[in-house]
């Protein structure tokens, strides 16, 4: 059955109850929610660990474990995008599992999981197109004022390409057009998302001061923090697509309705 709210010809559901409504999601549907970000991320954070660990520990053990190392930040960098790549696959299979729920067919893990390694090039091409705009607009000071206005316009382009089966610039240019006249509503959802992400996101940021001691404790502390904040984040990354889903579905059952 559909989550109130989420019939057609029902009024749009305000910030606070996409919130409440995805909140729901996560809390009482745990299998549909959290295992599809997990079955990715979980694995990713644990290998991730380990080849940073292995590297520090044989071609890179002379490395000095500090960001202003040329060869220590290019590591951290490589396997960043690799943990960023999966991080949108997980997003993916998030999305899709939370709208079979919302549209009332479940889906299992593997069809879940399925649409999103199937799609994982046009999700990597969705994040350098995002990442790519985001920097450009970064470098200047209006370019600053007009990327929170982007950020909101294309807050849906995820939900486009892995439930319409659209191009990257397709899903995008859907966002777009399905924004017009709902952004304040979209924004309102975004800040209260950050709100309750502040807390965890402080933890996650805080086991970094766990790492201290003789270089090889390091290394290794190093490597189980990284797996617990990969874990952490699980939530974290399903409850963001649980509201944007949500916000997604809503707002076609209304137009459809």
């Amino acid at each position: 059955m559909m989550q109130p709210g989420m019939t057609p010809g029902v009024a749009l559901l305000p910030a606070r109850r996409v919130i409440a409504t995805a909140w729901d999601l996560v809390t009482t549907r745990p299998k549909e929610v959290l295992l599809p970000v997990a079955a990715v991320e979980v694995p990713v954070s644990i290998v991730a660990a380990l080849v940073v660990a292995v590297a520090l520990s044989t071609a890179l053990r002379d490395v000095a474990l500090d960001a202003q190392d040329g060869s220590y930040l290019a590591l951290l960098l490589i396997v960043g995008a690799g943990q960023a790549l999966f991080a949108q696959v997980a997003h993916g299979a998030a999305i899709v599992s939370i709208a079979g729920v919302l549209r009332g067919r479940p889906v299992t893990l593997t069809e879940a999981l399925d649409p999103a390694f199937t799609r994982m090039g046009g999700l990597l091409a969705l994040l350098v197109i995002l990442v790519t705009v985001s920097v450009l607009l970064a470098l200047t000071i209006i370019g600053l004022v007009l990327l929170p206005y982007l950020v909101v316009r294309l807050a849906l382009a995820h939900q486009a390409f892995m439930l319409e089966g659209r191009s990257p610039f397709a899903a995008l240019g859907r966002s777009w057009a399905l924004m017009q006249g709902h952004m304040l509503r979209m924004l309102g959802v975004l800040l209260l998302t950050m709100l309750i992400f502040l807390g965890p996101a402080f933890l996650i940021s805080a086991l970094d001061g766990l790492v201290a001691g003789p270089r090889n404790a390091q290394v290794a502390v190093q490597a189980v923090v990284s797996v617990v904040q990969g874990v952490l984040a699980v939530p974290l990354v399903a409850f963001a697509s649980a509201t944007t889903t949500v916000f997604y579905l809503n707002l076609e059952d209304a137009q459809r309705g």
